[in-house]
């Protein structure tokens, strides 16, 4: 769900202790070298679009003119372009359409959902072994769930990206998140409100390990539903 905090803050799903917080600059966009800016470049964007795919409640949805306001606060990019442009089309969106087109698109396609691992592995039972592993990997970094999301939740994943220790090992799951934003950026629609921002992470975020589209998911499973009775009874 939507968080009111100021969106440069922690919201989705987790947040990091302070001393996991401290060893990264606590404002985007702080000056440095050139290797810290570009680290705080990709924050930036990693933060805003965690935001942006959030769940859009009413709150979240008065909460869009300040994270317009702040991404025009930070150096120009491509990829903050296109979350401007993002925030500008969801503002101009009534806020009850605006919930209505965010189910439509992540909640009823899976092809477009926003759980890494479900497009990684479909409806495999060894998805929850995935996702131990995941929420392993946030709590060893010193994150601590505050909602019941999923740890592949792609907004919470976004936010460590942003968020976890510098000597954190992050390549493999930028290169697991590039994949599945690429291809979510590929299944909606050119004038889907939110397709802009996987186009911008997908410019930030390393290239996929396989660089075959076809051969990225090729773990995926359907249901397995074979042992399960039917019909099904709940009481």
């Amino acid at each position: 769900m939507a968080d009111q905090r100021h969106p440069q803050q922690p919201a989705q799903g987790s947040s990091p202790s302070e001393p996991e917080r401290d060893a990264r600059a606590d404002q985007p966009g702080t000056t440095g070298d050139a290797g810290d800016a570009g680290d705080e470049a990709r924050r930036d964007v990693f933060i805003a679009a965690a935001r942006l795919l959030a769940y859009p409640d009413r709150a979240l949805w008065m909460l869009l003119p300040a994270i317009e306001a702040r991404l025009r606060e930070l150096p120009a990019s491509d990829a903050l372009a296109q979350l401007v442009t993002v925030a500008q089309r969801l503002r101009a969106t009534g806020a009850a359409e605006l919930e209505t087109h965010y189910v439509a698109t992540f909640d009823f396609n899976e092809a477009t959902s926003l759980y890494l691992t479900a497009h990684e592995l479909g409806d495999s039972r060894r998805r929850g072994q995935a996702l131990v592993e995941l929420r392993t990997m946030l709590r060893a970094s010193g994150f601590e769930e505050v909602t019941e999301e999923l740890p592949d939740y792609l907004p919470l994943l976004l936010e460590f990206l942003a968020y976890a220790p510098a000597d954190t090992s992050l390549d493999a799951l930028e290169r697991r998140l590039a994949a599945v934003c690429e291809r979510i950026s590929a299944k909606l629609d050119a004038d889907n409100l939110y397709r802009a921002v996987f186009v911008a992470l997908c410019g930030v975020l390393p290239a996929p390990e396989e660089s075959n589209p076809e051969r990225r998911f090729t773990q995926r499973e359907q249901a397995d539903t074979g042992e399960m009775p039917y019909p099904l009874q709940y009481e």
